[in-house]
């Protein structure tokens, strides 16, 4: 399991956010396949730009950002695609304006996870 997964699973662990976000990642994935593209920036911003939701559902993309920093300072290795994750958990949403080509691929994999089967699925259950 990766440490971003891990993060997730012991800051929220919540079900719903849980499928929603890896929806997300296959989403990104899927999308940046033949790219020279980090996946890493995907799966890290996949597992933490829902995570404020816990504070504030209206701006949980904000209240994503402290999530986000604390997984950086307890994975350093990973610091240095801060810019790029911070811009795809802040820009997530309708109303974001993403500057990386990652903000612009994580917007459209939000929106894509919404129609995966599994997400389906899973919200016809309850």
């Amino acid at each position: 399991m990766n440490k971003a997964k891990l993060f997730f699973i012991k800051e929220y662990n919540d079900e719903k956010m849980l499928i929603h976000s890896e929806c997300v990642i296959e989403a990104c994935v899927n999308m940046v396949k033949n790219t020279n593209l980090n996946k890493d920036i995907f799966i890290i911003a996949g597992w933490v730009h829902d995570m404020g939701k816990k504070e504030d559902k209206e701006n949980h993309h904000e209240e994503s950002i402290p999530f986000l920093h604390k997984f950086l300072e307890q994975n350093p290795e990973y610091k240095d695609l801060k810019e790029e994750l911070e811009d795809c958990v802040l820009n997530h949403r309708s109303k974001g304006k993403p500057k990386t080509i990652y903000g612009l691929v994580f917007k459209a994999a939000d929106k894509v996870a919404l129609n995966n089967k599994r997400w389906f699925e899973f919200k016809k259950q309850g």
